[in-house]
C-alpha cells in the first residue's frame, strides 16, 4: 500500500513541477517583454532629443523662422514636401515649436526647440498595450558665444 501512495505522490509532483515551470516562464517572459518595451520608449525619446538638438544647433547658426525649424526637424529640410504629412518617426511639424530666447545682441541669446505629443506605442505587453505620449522634450542651445563678434 505504501508503494502505491509514493508512486501516486511522485506522479502528482510531476504535474506540480510542470505548472510551476509554466508560471515562472510566463513571469520571466513578461519581464523580458516589459524591459524591451521600456528600452524601445527610451530609444525613441533619445532619437527625438538628438533630432531636436540637431535642429536647435542648425537654427542657432542660420536665421530660421519657426516654420523652417519645424520642417527641418520633421522632414530634414527647411521646406515641407508637397502635401506635408507625417515625417520623421510619424511626427508633424505642428508638434514642433521653435523660439529664440533673449536678444540677439546679448550674450544670453539662446534657441529652444520643443517637441510635444510624440506617440509611443507599447505593443509587446498585453495589459499595457496602447498608445502613449512621451513627455515634452525641450532642447536649448546658446546662439552666440561670449567671445564672438
Amino acid at each position: 500500500m505504501s508503494h502505491w501512495r509514493s508512486h501516486r505522490r511522485k506522479r502528482s509532483q510531476k504535474g506540480a513541477a510542470m505548472l510551476e515551470t509554466a508560471l515562472v516562464f510566463l513571469m520571466l517572459l513578461s519581464m523580458i517583454l516589459f524591459i524591451m518595451n521600456m528600452g524601445w520608449m527610451l530609444l525613441l525619446e533619445q532619437f527625438i532629443t538628438e533630432r531636436a538638438r540637431t535642429t536647435a544647433r542648425a537654427g542657432a547658426v542660420n536665421t530660421w523662422t519657426s516654420a523652417d525649424a519645424a520642417n527641418f526637424f520633421v522632414y530634414g529640410t527647411t521646406t515641407a514636401p508637397h502635401g506635408g504629412g507625417p515625417g520623421y518617426l510619424g511626427l508633424l511639424s505642428s508638434q514642433v515649436s521653435y523660439q529664440a530666447l533673449g536678444s540677439s545682441d546679448q550674450s544670453d541669446y539662446r534657441v529652444q526647440v520643443s517637441v510635444s505629443g510624440v506617440p509611443a506605442v507599447m505593443f509587446w505587453m498585453p495589459y499595457l498595450a496602447g498608445s502613449y505620449a512621451l513627455p515634452p522634450i525641450h532642447v536649448t542651445v546658446p546662439a552666440q558665444s561670449l567671445g564672438a563678434n
